[in-house]
């Protein structure tokens, strides 16, 4: 059963996740780790991406379900994501994948959303959203930080995206 949300919970998972990176040396590769981090946390301690950025996590039981990391998730990846491509329409990936989300849920394809055949996709979420959306916000301050106050090109985040997925999901068995 999923955990209620509770939007203070979030936000300590997001500056947990954080904190346990603060020896790198920018906030965009801080966040990445973060990512990773929660990912891996909510997969169980089972992911590439932790072992290739050599992360270990606790496996804690219910992690999977729990709403309040999911978010922290959305919100750390959509910062990477931002903060590494300066893409300022990035925020429109946030919005598109949960209505592709809330289709799949309606038809009972929402198996088809999995990055990995063990873990469950969670229900589409207005919260969820908001989320990504403040780690677009995020992320898109720290490559203006970064860039001289500058944004990047339109269209980088998807690529980044793709490349992400093509590399993290190849032999998760995602695709099948």
């Amino acid at each position: 059963m999923a955990t209620p949300r509770d939007s203070g919970k979030t936000q300590v998972y997001i500056d947990q996740a954080m904190g346990r990176f603060l020896i790198k040396p920018s906030v965009v590769d801080r966040t990445h780790y973060a990512w990773a981090y929660t990912r891996g946390v909510r997969r169980l301690g089972d992911d590439d991406l932790c072992r290739q950025l050599n992360i270990t996590v606790p496996r804690i039981e219910g992690a999977p379900e729990d709403l309040n990391l999911a978010d922290a998730e959305h919100y750390l990846y959509a910062r990477f994501l931002a903060g590494s491509t300066g893409d300022p329409s990035a925020g429109s990936m946030v919005v598109v994948y949960e209505l592709l989300k809330t289709a799949k849920y309606i038809g009972g394809r929402e198996k088809d959303m999995r990055t990995d055949p063990r873990f469950p996709v969670l229900p589409p979420s207005v919260d969820a959203v908001n989320w990504g959306l403040k780690g677009i916000e995020a992320g898109l301050q720290d490559y203006r930080n970064l860039h001289g106050g500058k944004l990047g090109k339109m269209g980088s985040a998807l690529e980044a995206n793709k490349s992400l997925a093509t590399s993290q999901y190849t032999g998760s068995g995602a695709a099948k």
